[in-house]
């Protein structure tokens, strides 16, 4: 069997220097959202130092390892105190060599940012910071059970911005309560900030606060009419849509994210972190408790036919799509089963248009079956 958009050599092991992305989960929050189904406990410091323990012991097993881009993720990793994220980054730089970093991100609320991390992150190479602003209207942070306000949200914005460091905000659509008028508000001021914005739909999982109180189903015909919106807003200001949930200035997309999308190599830290390596995907013990007893991680190996499929589907989450030279016969024939409006072609390539990326999980099913 053919192998198509694999590189058909064998993986050089870790401690050989190729180069990977980091991941490191910081699984510490002030409070859980009420949509929030990601992983968190309340912050304090002795899990947080528990937890640094736990990172440096983990790091250890990837000792050596070349990294190409780094992501601190959470959680809220601005809960941390500045010697917290000091020994964070000693840790970090004992066990990786960073000589080759191209992007560090760290993700932060407007709550708990700070210039002094702000500060902290420049001086110690950080290229973005990645900020939870979620909405600019105080009633539908409320109802997202955001524990900052609008005003809390842009004087983070200033912050990062006064630091030289690169923005991107997140923002929630499909709120409860929310209308065009007010989405157009959000997208309007946060753009004079950031080079990088990315824009989610609110999807609330049964378990949650929020997932109790409200119908998923209601939500989700609500969203696409905000998302069409920011499509066609967010290019006419000079963000173009290079991914399913991504906008950005020329030149400032994030290259950790595509490492994801382009089935790179990514080691992960952290409890609930997950990564790929060599194509197995490791998915670390769920909860603070499970990861520091030692329990071992989830792996799962994917077939060369599976690789393919989960990749065509990634490649088709970005703008750049899927090279037509490379793609398997069956996935390219699904596609060319559904209507040609979803689709950009070319000889080359095969991309989803605007209109593909809204109804892009409808085109996933269809490629899972093949």
């Amino acid at each position: 069997m053919k192998s198509y958009l694999i590189d058909p050599s064998p993986a050089l092991p870790l401690s050989q220097g190729r180069e990977s992305s980091l991941y490191v989960h910081v699984p510490f929050c002030e409070k859980k959202c009420g949509y929030c189904s990601f992983y968190s406990v309340i912050a304090d410091d002795r899990n947080i130092s528990a937890w640094l323990e736990g990172i440096a012991r983990e790091a250890e097993k990837y000792s050596g390892a070349k990294i190409r881009t780094l992501y601190i993720g959470g959680g809220t990793p601005t809960v941390l105190t500045m010697p917290q994220w000091q020994k964070l980054m000693t840790i970090i730089r004992h066990s990786f060599d960073l000589s080759e970093l191209t992007e560090a991100t760290a993700e932060a609320n407007p709550n708990s940012l700070t210039e002094e991390h702000a500060e902290f992150l420049r001086d110690n190479n950080f290229s973005r910071i990645s900020l939870g602003v979620q909405s600019l209207n105080d009633d539908e942070l409320k109802a997202l059970g955001r524990i900052h306000d609008s005003r809390q949200a842009v004087r983070a914005m200033e912050i990062v911005r006064d630091s030289g460091l690169n923005l991107s905000c997140d923002l929630i659509f499909a709120t409860p309560g929310q209308t065009l008028r007010s989405w157009d508000y959000s997208l309007r001021t946060v753009m004079n900030y950031v080079s990088h914005i990315s824009t989610y739909q609110l999807t609330l999982e049964p378990d949650t606060p929020m997932g109790r109180i409200y119908g998923d189903d209601d939500l989700n015909a609500a969203g696409y009419k905000f998302y069409r919106y920011a499509q066609y807003f967010l290019p006419k200001h000079g963000f173009f849509q290079y991914e399913i949930s991504s906008f950005a200035r020329e030149g400032s997309e994030c290259s950790h994210n595509i490492a994801y999308w382009n089935h790179s190599e990514v080691i992960a830290l952290g409890p609930s972190a997950s990564g790929y390596i060599d194509g197995v995907r490791i998915t670390n013990p769920r909860t603070l408790e499970a990861w520091l007893s030692g329990t071992e991680p989830e792996r799962e190996t994917l077939s060369p036919r599976e690789r393919v499929i989960e990749l065509a589907i990634l490649s088709l989450r970005t703008k750049w799509g899927i090279p037509r030279k490379d793609i398997m016969p069956e996935i390219e024939a699904v596609l060319l089963e559904m209507p040609s409006d979803l689709f950009i072609m070319t000889p080359e390539r095969i991309a989803l248009s605007p209109k593909g990326m809204r109804l892009g999980n409808a085109i996933w099913c269809e490629l899972l079956g093949v």
